[in-house]
């Protein structure tokens, strides 16, 4: 029970998409399992997280690095797409859930996730943030980021 109260993973779509917080440890990856998580994708650069080493046995994973508020500057529209191509790519090939997640599941992970509900969803900036504010109360991308979704 301790795993879940530090690591958490929320459905942006079951079964398809979730992020949450960096995976540290052995038990955070047991809780991607037992979710049905087949792939990881993640948005920290090396020496901002060491990923725990069973992460590329158990999992299809890939890092797609975005900068967050402490870079001192906000994602390119290149890097965003970058991402977003990565997930997509994910996706395709672990035939399975992805979860994405950046270091601690404010800024990145729910910008990469407010993007692909926009481009696969339909839904506009304002419906996408109103709906992954509710499933992942931790949202908390910045005006220049969010900016990127114009």
């Amino acid at each position: 029970m301790a795993v879940r109260a530090h690591f958490r993973i929320n459905w942006v779509l079951r079964d398809q998409l979730a992020l949450g917080p960096a995976p540290r440890q052995e038990g955070h990856l047991r809780l991607l399992e037992q979710e049905g998580v087949r792939a990881v994708l993640s948005l920290c650069d090396a020496p901002e997280l060491s990923m725990p080493a069973a992460l590329g046995e158990r999992f299809l994973w890939a890092r797609q690095v975005l900068p967050d508020h402490r870079s001192g500057r906000n994602p390119t529209r290149g890097e965003l797409e970058a991402a977003l191509a990565e997930l997509a790519r994910l996706r395709q090939e672990a035939a399975g859930a992805v979860f994405v997640h950046c270091l601690g599941s404010m800024e990145r992970s729910p910008l990469v996730c407010l993007a692909w509900l926009m481009r696969e969803r339909g839904l506009s900036r304002l419906e996408a943030l109103d709906y992954l504010m509710q499933v992942h109360p931790g949202t908390n991308p910045l005006p220049g980021q969010l900016g990127l979704l114009e």
